[in-house]
């Protein structure tokens, strides 16, 4: 009986040491693995937060594509020079004696800052005509995809002794034109 016993004890001894020997070579392994399940799902919270950050910026990135369009139906663009020949040309009427007798474009001043970002160049359009051709000049200055502010119109009649009923009158128009435009080197840029 004293060898079963000793036996007993040593196979005993045998699974003692085994389970140790076990748990201390699985123990680093366990705590390693322990640290990338962690790690595991951070790296998976991660991954959804950016396909959630991409989907946001996705949507965002669609939001400015739409306000840029937008911007660009609605607004009008501020170019960086005043470009008053292409100004001049865009406003022009033709001049043919009978019904517009007269036309003339003059840079009043030198351009202007005007909210630190802005230059603001004014021009006067001198106009003899009558009042169609008048107003086609604002609808002209109106329409320019450009941004441009008219502040000022003056008219009068030219020759008040020969009115003729129904007949359109000759008409000496002023209309002032302030010409909006960005600098290289200012804050504003055109779109």
């Amino acid at each position: 009986m004293k060898g079963r016993r000793t036996e007993r004890y040593a196979v005993f001894a045998t699974l003692v040491a085994a389970g140790l020997l076990t748990w201390w070579s699985t123990l680093p392994n366990w705590a390693e693995a322990d640290e990338r399940s962690v790690r595991i799902h951070e790296l998976n919270r991660k991954v959804g937060a950016l396909a959630q950050a991409q989907l946001a910026l996705e949507a965002e990135t669609s939001r400015l594509a739409a306000a840029r369009s937008r911007q660009d139906s609605e607004c009008r663009s501020v170019p960086q020079t005043a470009d008053v020949a292409g100004l001049m040309q865009a406003l022009a009427l033709e001049v043919d004696g009978a019904v517009v007798r007269d036309q003339t474009f003059t840079v009043m001043d030198r351009p202007k800052p005007e909210a630190d970002r802005f230059q603001v160049l004014p021009v006067q359009i001198e106009v003899d005509a009558d009042f169609a051709s008048v107003w086609s000049v604002i609808e002209r200055a109106e329409g320019l995809p450009r941004l441009l502010r008219i502040s000022g119109l003056e008219i009068s009649m030219i020759d008040r002794k020969q009115l003729v009923p129904g007949a359109s009158q000759p008409l000496h128009a002023t209309v002032s034109l302030d010409v909006v435009y960005a600098p290289p080197g200012s804050e504003e840029v055109a779109p």
